[in-house]
């Protein structure tokens, strides 16, 4: 009972949902008095414990009557109504009256300045100086009254509708271009103060501006630095003053960047940027030549100094050595687009002590500020691209002022690379570029997380500026010297590879690639020095073993991209192949068959490709599932390029030894061809041996196309248009050892061979075009071997024909067809033995249709002597084979008599 009471008590007390649903619906916009407030604060008189969820066993008893009537289903709780959408007449009138009106009333008061100015002027009621003097004390009275209503900004607020914060900075900014007017009238219009007295008023109403936004937003900051940057042009004089531009472009940048980070305006910070940027190019553009680069170095460092410190201090922790979660991009790309000026500073410099200074610290801060932000590491790769730039068009001025006028400056800086640069300046200011970058990468890429970045800066801008030097100096003799060079570089790359390799723990951020391009460039270089040293002939083995070492490379230290890096390079084997097919010049290629710089320029890049598929092939049998498909497809591509260089090689070194060392000679001689027919046919086996370790399905296809390309070009060539039959061409005295036997019997063994032991997995017409093919070739070669024997060496068919060379073709192609015979019924091959049967039949006709006419005496008669032996013989033959099968297949269903079981007496 005690329970029941206290709960009726609870429930007394209560207000009821309804009503408080109703008094927050209706008092949700009005604010609680103070006495309501004090009330609320208050603590409730109802114990905490009254308000739990009893757990007693009482609480599970049946509900009193008492209980019942003070409950309330839930659904008889009003729920609350949704408010209905306020109407848009308030956001109208909020717009109209507190921010279109504020605008069009900063307009108005422009304007009116500018009509009173223009009424003053026209009714000659003041002189010069009133006018100016009058426009002053109203941009005054504007300024005065902007920073008045910021100062009380209940004096604007009407209702709920406080827009003040608007109507200063629009006073402000009428006022800026009131003054600004002023002063210019004053210069321009009257002549009334100088060039610089007006150019200092200008700047200061400008950065007065700039500093009152920092108390009336955004929209004055804007305004105040687009007048800040148009203050030069509004301002006459004669007399360049590029130390005024320059200190004034900073002051103002930094004034600005200052204001972005106080208010923590990034789009502010954006935008000075970009003026920043404009405003260099303007500077550049201000000094004349015989001025100097002194003002727009400075301005440069400055302003890269004043970006880094913008984008990167207080933004990131200086943490080296932790890796970055992310990479600002956006910070890295303002970092590097103020960093390129200094490129407009080297060609107004002319390349001197100022502009090498200005460059050497501009790298220097890129790769520091990599080195201690990882987090804008990509900054660091702009440094091997500005020396880079910097350093190809060395002593190739390009004066910034004639950009603007109208000359051709293109034409004149391409003829100024065919000069030779100053060789003192130019290796000295190579040598201190290549020495930082490389020092500075190389401490990064062991002391810093942004490894990477700075190891791709070191290798990279060292081995570019290397390459310009020697691409600038190739008129000099001084091959040795940069062959040396390119050693030494690889020596110090190599010994910094092995010392991160032994200082860096596995587990280090960005350790195998950092590797990897210390170990590209290693060989890279040697490649180089081998090309260097050794002359023409080399480049491509030279690109070759690079391309092997980019392979061996990420066999160690995995990387993405070295797969198709080493694909790159070995199309540049092609290409250069291409371009120079004798590998050396002509005129300097040996004549010497085999042995000479075509073996090694098409050969060894062979062997190298070969080494590169089969040592991908293997790494994708390791390799996780993810990433052996990629690297199963750069071994087939390896394949590909291995199967055409290999057999380039052969075609190549064919055509020089069957020409007399002449290489553009034309391909018309049956020799020539029957050593390619059989190159590649013997290409063919070969693969199929390869295959079968490798598994490729690019090999088989090869074998493939390769099979019929071979053998469409013996049957076009080797039986038809190059037939000495037909030609008459000379195929030597001796009666074996001449071409036939290069034309005619080695293509019939190996395609033999493709149509029988290597015919596995093949298609059938595959294996019929070779065994037909080795059939016809076999044919032909005893056909005009025959011929050889009789004529030695001239066997055009418009020579004599004996009675004796007549017998012995009937001679020949009956023992060719019993031949044939003997093989299919040994092999059991139908096809050979219809074959057989189809030679014999030729002879036989040659017998009857021609023998009979065209021979007399003893060989008329032995021919047909011998045909009939030999026909009968063939009769014999196939009797008993035709009687086998007849007696297998009675001894294997022996009659029913002596099938059937005896039966027994009864």
């Amino acid at each position: 009972m005690l329970e029941t009471q206290i709960n009726a008590m609870r429930v007394a007390q209560a207000p009821s949902k309804t009503d408080a649903v109703h008094s927050v619906s209706q008092d949700s916009n009005a604010k609680p008095s103070e006495p309501e407030q004090a009330k609320a604060s208050e603590p409730s008189s109802v114990p905490v414990t009254a308000s739990l969820p009893e757990t007693s066993a009482s609480s599970a008893s049946p509900a009193s009557p008492s209980d019942k009537e003070t409950s309330a289903p839930a659904s008889d709780i009003p729920t609350p109504s949704k408010p209905k959408p306020q109407s848009t007449r308030g956001s109208v009138e909020e717009k109209i009256g507190s921010r279109w009106s504020v605008w069009v009333g900063g307009l108005a008061l422009v304007l009116g300045g500018i009509f009173l100015v223009r009424y003053s002027i026209d009714a000659g009621l003041l002189g010069p100086v009133q006018r100016v003097i009058s426009a002053g004390l109203f941009a005054l009275v504007l300024y005065i009254g902007g920073e008045f209503l910021r100062r009380r900004p209940t004096f604007a607020k009407i209702g709920d509708l406080s827009q003040s914060n608007y109507i200063p900075g629009i006073l402000t900014l009428a006022g800026t271009t009131t003054a600004f007017a002023a002063i210019y009238s004053a210069h321009v219009l009257y002549n009334l103060i100088e060039p610089g007295t007006a150019f200092a008023m200008l700047a200061l109403i400008a950065m007065g501006t700039l500093a009152l936004s920092l108390l009336q937003g955004p929209l004055l900051a804007s305004t105040g630095l687009l007048a800040s940057y148009i203050v030069p042009f509004l301002v006459q004089s004669s007399d360049p003053a590029p130390w005024v531009l320059a200190i004034y472009g900073l002051v103002i940048s930094l004034g600005c960047y200052a204001i972005s980070r106080f208010r923590r305006w990034h789009w502010f910070a954006t935008v000075t940027v970009v003026a920043g940027f404009a405003w260099g190019h303007l500077v550049a553009f201000a000094a004349p030549a015989h001025m100097g680069g002194a003002p727009l170095a400075f301005y440069d460092v400055i302003l890269l100094a004043a970006t880094i410190a913008t984008f990167v201090f207080g933004i990131f922790v200086r943490d080296a050595v932790t890796p970055p979660k992310f990479i600002d991009q956006r910070s890295s790309f303002f970092v590097v687009l103020n960093s390129w000026l200094v490129i407009y500073l080297l060609h107004q410099s002319n390349f001197d002590a100022v502009g090498t200074t200005a460059l050497l610290i501009t790298l220097a801060m890129l790769m520091a500020t990599a080195f201690f932000w990882p987090v804008i590491a990509p900054v660091a790769l702009a440094a091997p691209a500005l020396a880079v730039l910097g350093y190809l068009s060395w002593d190739v001025r390009i004066p910034v002022d004639d950009l603007l006028l109208d000359q051709p400056i293109i034409t004149y800086a391409i003829d100024k690379f065919a000069v030779i640069p100053n060789a003192q300046s130019f290796v000295v200011t190579g040598l201190m570029l290549g020495l930082l970058m490389g020092i500075a990468g190389f401490a990064g890429a062991y002391l810093s997380a942004a490894r990477l970045f700075l190891a791709l800066a070191s290798v990279s801008g060292p081995i570019g500026i290397f390459f310009i030097a020697l691409w600038r100096s190739e008129a000099l003799d001084v091959q040795p010297f940069f062959g040396a060079t390119a050693l030494a570089m690889a020596a110090a790359y190599l010994g910094a590879l092995s010392f991160l390799e032994r200082r860096l723990d596995p587990q280090d951020h960005d350790r195998n690639p950092t590797l990897a391009s210390y170990a590209t460039a290693t060989i890279g270089l040697i490649a180089t020095a081998i090309v260097i040293l050794l002359g023409d002939g080399w480049i491509q083995l030279g690109l070759a073993a690079l391309c092997a070492s980019t392979v061996w490379v990420g066999g160690r230290w995995p990387m993405p991209g070295l797969g198709r890096c080493a694909l790159g390079l070995g199309a540049l084997v092609l290409l250069s192949i291409y371009w120079q097919p004798t590998i050396v010049p002509v005129e300097d290629l040996s004549t010497t068959p085999f042995f000479n710089a075509l073996l090694w320029g098409y050969g060894g890049p062979a062997l190298i490709f070969w080494w590169c598929a089969v040592k991908l092939h293997k790494a994708s049998l390791t390799a996780t599932n993810e990433i052996a498909m990629p690297i199963r497809r750069q071994s087939r591509a390896f394949q590909g390029l291995a199967i055409f260089t290999s057999l380039a090689t052969g075609a190549v070194l064919l055509h020089h030894a069957t020409n007399d060392g002449l290489f553009y000679s034309p391909a018309d001689t049956l020799l020539e061809w029957s050593l390619q027919s059989l190159l590649a046919l013997s290409a063919c086996i070969g693969l199929e041996r390869i295959d079968r370790s490798l598994r490729s399905p690019l090999i088989s296809k090869c074998i493939i196309g390769l099979g019929f390309l071979s053998f469409a070009i013996i049957a076009l060539l080797n039986l038809m248009a190059l037939n000495p039959l037909f030609t008459d061409e000379f195929v030597g005295e001796s009666a074996f050892l001449n071409p036939l036997l290069l034309a005619y019997l080695l293509p019939a063994i190996l395609t033999g061979l493709l149509a029988t032991r290597f015919a596995e997995g093949k298609p059938d017409i595959y294996r019929q075009a070779a065994g037909i093919l080795s059939v016809l070739l076999s044919f032909c070669w005893i056909s005009l071997q025959v011929r050889q024997l009789f004529h030695h060496g001239y066997l055009g068919y418009d020579h004599e024909w004996s009675s004796a060379e007549l017998y012995s073709y009937s001679a020949a192609w009956l023992t060719f067809g019993i031949g044939l015979l003997a093989y299919g019924i040994w092999r059991q091959v139908h096809h050979i033995r219809i074959a057989s049967g189809v030679f014999v039949a030729l002879a036989a006709a040659k017998a009857f249709l021609f023998d009979m006419s065209s021979l007399d005496g003893i060989w008329r008669a032995m021919s047909f002597i011998g045909l009939g032996i030999v026909l009968v013989s063939v009769g014999l033959l196939y009797q008993r084979l035709l009687s086998r099968p007849n007696q297998t297949t009675e001894q294997s269903n022996p009659s029913s008599d002596d099938a059937s079981p005896p039966q027994e007496d009864d």
